[in-house]
């Protein structure tokens, strides 16, 4: 399949389309990604745009332009991790205390000691 690079993201609050350097336009319902769909408007903004792919660090999402060619759809099994994620209200991370950390002594590698 031919499927070109990607030049542009386009998003909406219903629609996600990419623009590819061969002047084709690719547009898809916001909803077959609910990850995305469900994300805050901040989240869908902070995107990576790479050569066959779009990355959504805050959402550990990525699509690509085969996938938006074949309308394929986000897998159920993405779209509970995402709402797990969501759900997940950890406390923040405390700095260890010096007294607890522990140091690993070096083991040798490849032979050298």
């Amino acid at each position: 399949m031919n499927v070109g690079e990607i030049k542009e993201v386009h998003l909406t609050e219903d629609r996600l389309g990419f623009e590819l350097q061969d002047g084709r336009r690719i547009s898809v319902p916001l909803s077959f990604y609910p990850t995305l769909q469900r994300a805050t408007r901040e989240a869908r903004l902070h995107f990576e745009v790479y050569p066959f792919s779009v990355y959504w660090p805050d959402l550990d999402c990525d699509i690509g332009i085969e996938g938006l060619l074949e309308g394929a759809k986000e897998l159920p099994a993405y779209v509970a991790r995402a709402q797990a994620h969501r759900d997940r209200s950890e406390p923040p991370m405390r700095p260890a205390d010096a007294a607890q950390m522990l140091v690993a002594e070096p083991k040798p590698r490849y032979g050298v000691k």
